[in-house]
């Protein structure tokens, strides 16, 4: 069975640090495809780990990042999560 669209997305978040905002079209092409549910994958997530995610926004279109000052939760995470 293959990884979920919000593991991806949260992995891909998790796995480039130096990246500080993402957009829904980065995860419309290229390794970590999502696709047009990209935007409502990222939802997800804000719903899913409200300690980890925080949603922003610039102008129209809706940001994440990632709360970096949670080590503990992040490290908690990826220790459950099969990556």
């Amino acid at each position: 069975m293959g990884i979920s669209q919000c593991d991806l997305i949260l992995k891909t978040m998790l796995q480039n640090r130096l990246k500080k905002y993402w957009y829904a079209k980065d995860f419309q092409s290229g390794k970590q495809f999502v696709g047009y549910e990209a935007s409502a994958r990222m939802s997800d997530l804000i719903r899913l780990y409200p300690n980890i995610v925080i949603a922003e926004r610039d102008g129209r279109f809706r940001t994440l990042r990632i709360n970096w000052k949670n080590k503990q939760e992040i490290k908690e995470l990826r220790s459950l999560k099969e990556w």
